[in-house]
């Protein structure tokens, strides 16, 4: 009898064990291991602040939330190591006290970047949109970026209103000087070398035991939408680069990986 109830005694530890096994194996190291994302690197020498404006939407569907587009771009360029992008709010705010709905050419732009004092304006149009699976994201983007030697003096409200002494004995409003880099993509859900990229992407963004992993960026276009921003924020960097004449480690504008 003190046999048997040995037995079942050790049986019902066996069970407690094994039960416990999932919640203590965190504890002894079983846990995934991380990994470092892809990180961007701006081509500048010192660190510059961009600003981005809603999106514009020639996609032909009605439902496109330019705000949130851009705000989307925010996010990725402030991750990019050498640039800070200053947040929507604040530039939605500096529009409004403009009488700015848009920009619709590097006369507002400028203007624009000197009232919030960036060293450039990022522009978008959505062109392509497809929110369910297989996704699907067209977007035309381009960076304006003040010259050395442009007015970075910040705007006075009066200029909007009266003409300067410079302007009059021009005869005309004063030249903006700007650069600008451009960029396009249409990234589909089908393409495999989109789906490498967001494979590439959200290596070291996602948890593949949780609901946020990889796979949800290919069924969430809140995810995918960002994904997207990552993409074209990268080619915007790689053609100020080149504008510059600055050779990318790999051709890459990205940082390097530690070991």
């Amino acid at each position: 009898m003190g046999s048997l109830t040995a037995r079942i005694c050790n049986a019902r530890t066996l069970v407690v064990i094994l039960a416990l096994v999932p919640l203590l194996a965190p504890m002894f190291g079983c846990q995934s291991k991380l990994k470092q994302p892809t990180v961007l690197k701006a081509p500048y020498e010192t660190e510059r602040v961009w600003a981005v404006v809603p999106f514009a939407n020639e996609s032909g569907v009605s439902g496109v939330d330019g705000t949130m587009i851009a705000d989307r771009f925010v996010s990725e360029i402030e991750q990019v190591d050498g640039l800070r992008c200053l947040p929507l709010n604040r530039t939605l705010a500096a529009m409004k006290s403009l009488g700015m709905t848009g920009i619709r050419d590097v006369q507002a732009a400028s203007t624009l970047m000197r009232t919030l004092q960036a060293d450039g304006l990022v522009l978008g149009t959505v062109t392509d949109w497809e929110p369910y699976k297989p996704l699907r994201f067209g977007v035309a983007v381009e960076v304006i970026s003040a010259t050395d030697g442009a007015n970075r003096r910040p705007v006075d409200l009066k200029e909007l209103t009266m003409p300067t002494a410079e302007s009059t004995r021009s005869g005309g409003v004063e030249k903006i000087r700007a650069e600008v880099s451009q960029g396009s993509r249409v990234l589909d859900g089908r393409n495999h070398e989109t789906l490498m990229e967001l494979e590439r992407y959200t290596n070291g963004r996602s948890d593949a035991d949780t609901a946020l992993g990889s796979g949800a960026y290919e069924t969430r276009m809140d995810l995918f939408t960002r994904f997207g921003a990552y993409i074209l924020t990268r080619d915007l960097l790689e053609q100020e680069a080149a504008r510059l004449g600055i050779a990318l480690e790999g051709g890459r504008a990205e940082r390097p990986k530690k070991d």
